[in-house]
């Protein structure tokens, strides 16, 4: 994180706590949105790690791009979190997986982050709601580009949450309906 601020707004030493929180005040948003549109159920008697995975889960759907994820995939949103099952091994999952693109793999204990096949950071699973963030923090510290199954989504984060501006060439017309329905929702 303290490499995206230095890349961002290296001048702004509150912007870590500042992405933080809008990151929280657009999950937030999210739920409302996922409810409404009947892709989330109300988080009702669900805990906040939960909650975050199920919104890592919807975002896909809810700012979809046009381009298919891969067949060995199935859903969009496993190219940005997986959710390893009980005797699943993440190293098997990382081998097999066809991307090559940041992930954020949840096991019952905590979670991980990788870029490719190689396993990059772990940290405590009751951060998996910052998850996105240094997913995020990765694409830019490392110069990688958004996978085509997830662009919409990731320049939805960038513009909204990191405050990063979009290239012209990016505002694709996903990323423009998206946005359009988005602050439609929000009241802009």
């Amino acid at each position: 994180m303290g490499e995206l601020q230095c890349i961002l707004y290296k001048d702004n030493s509150h912007y870590i706590d500042e992405v933080k929180e809008r990151w929280q005040g657009f999950c937030q948003k999210v739920q409302f949105l996922g409810v409404w549109k009947k892709l989330l159920k109300p988080p009702m008697g669900m805990d906040k790690v939960e909650q975050a995975v199920r919104i890592l889960h919807v975002l896909p759907s809810l700012f979809p791009s046009t381009s298919a994820p891969p067949k060995r995939i199935g859903d969009a949103s496993e190219a940005v979190v997986h959710v390893l099952g009980e005797k699943e091994d993440p190293n098997a999952y990382l081998k097999k997986r066809p991307l090559s693109c940041p992930v954020l793999i949840v096991s019952s204990s905590n979670c991980l982050l990788a870029v490719g096949d190689l396993p990059i950071t772990t940290f405590p699973k009751d951060e998996v709601t910052e998850g996105a963030l240094y997913l995020m923090a990765y694409y830019y510290a490392l110069h990688l580009t958004y996978p085509k199954c997830v662009a919409t989504l990731l320049s939805v984060i960038q513009t909204e949450v990191l405050l990063d501006e979009i290239h012209e060439q990016d505002l694709t017309p996903s990323y423009k309906k998206c946005m359009a329905d988005w602050k439609a929702f929000v009241g802009q």
